[in-house]
């Protein structure tokens, strides 16, 4: 992945549309350019989004439409687009052996070629898949999804002066401007997927955030406007990072990775899973020990009373049991017990009261 450069201003900008949940588009109409602002829907809005897709599919099966299903099983009976499967893999293999190659390449000259063969690539693969995707168009849940989705836009779509940009969803559905509604509803298709987990994570370790996140800590004070049961995808996402990157810079020196470690990505990754895994195998050393009272792994020669043979090496140093005295000379497998145990202690005990 190539390294995240921002200005401090794109920085702030970025910040602040995470953290009021606000951006700024621009998009063309028949009245010229227009500016909105997005904002992710409310708990409330996402409700009544959900309730439109489980109304729109109801009606689209009175109206008969088949199911995703139904299409599956047509595409599977008729093996349409069988031929492009092998082709839609060998393509999505080369798209990740050239981002492999481009996180590598550090000279700006030899990254664009590889830049281009990936954005060709990823075009013929949205062209194979598109083969077949054309045909869930006229299922009902194609439908379902496109009126939930017209229903989050419109819910989205605020004034610069923050009142809703059409008052109500009917008005929005009624727009007449149909090239600039689309283009409206594209650009929040992109505002609601949010930012990149890449661009997350950089924003989470800025010093513009880390103060803002380091003093909420400390006194207790919100990092959001809203309450944490409306927060957005970004802002839970942001959080969550945060929290992992709080945890590296409050562990121990001779632990904590490097900084060129920490603000690479990828490299810390393989950095913490090292380190866990290594911590993992402490601890059940660790368990192992504490069952074996603080010995390590349990052996014969650890425990209290152990069986020896004739060849073992300590034969004739260990303390034997009246159960060994009492053998024959032809038994070669015998119990005894070891000199510093307990048990030993006490036969020696006996034997001194039994003199007395």
């Amino acid at each position: 992945m190539a390294e995240i450069e921002l200005s401090y201003q794109e920085v702030e900008e970025l910040l602040e549309s995470v953290i009021n949940n606000q951006k700024l588009v621009q998009t063309s109409s028949n009245k010229g350019e227009i500016f909105i602002v997005f904002s992710h829907p409310s708990a409330h809005d996402i409700l009544l989004s959900r309730f439109i897709r489980k109304r729109a599919l109801i009606e689209a099966a009175k109206e008969e439409l088949p199911s995703r299903a139904d299409i599956e099983a047509l595409i599977e009976e008729r093996e349409i687009g069988k031929a492009d499967i092998g082709k839609i893999a060998e393509l999505e293999g080369k798209i990740k052996a050239q981002e492999r190659l481009l996180n590598i390449t550090k000279i700006e000259g030899r990254r664009k070629p590889i830049e281009e063969i990936i954005a060709r690539c990823a075009q013929e693969l949205v062209e194979l898949r598109a083969k077949s995707d054309h045909l869930f168009v006229l299922t009902q849940e194609f439908r379902a999804d496109e009126e939930s989705v017209l229903y989050l836009a419109w819910a989205a779509s605020h004034k610069i002066t923050g009142e809703r940009y059409w008052p109500t969803f009917e008005s929005f559905e009624a727009e007449t401007d149909l090239g600039f509604r689309s283009s409206l509803i594209d650009q929040f298709d992109n505002f609601n997927r949010g930012i990149s987990i890449s661009y997350i994570r950089y924003l989470s370790r800025h010093v513009l955030w880390r103060i803002r996140y380091s003093a909420a800590l400390k006194i207790g004070g919100p990092l959001f406007p809203q309450g944490l049961h409306d927060l957005t995808p970004d802002q839970q996402s942001l959080l969550y990072w945060s929290n992992y990157y709080q945890s590296i810079y409050e562990m121990l020196p001779d632990e904590r990775p490097d900084d060129d470690i920490t603000n690479d990505d990828e490299a810390l990754d393989a950095y913490m899973e090292a380190y866990f895994k290594q911590r993992e195998q402490e601890r059940s050393g660790g368990r192992i020990k504490r069952r074996s009272g603080g010995k390590g792994k349990l052996s014969a020669e650890t425990s209290d009373e152990v069986i020896v043979t004739t060849n073992h090496p300590d034969y004739l140093q260990l303390a034997y049991s009246d159960k060994r005295a009492k053998a024959g000379e032809g038994q070669t497998e015998v119990e005894v017990v070891a000199p510093n145990s307990r048990r030993a202690r006490n036969m020696r005990a006996a034997k001194r009261n039994r003199r007395k």
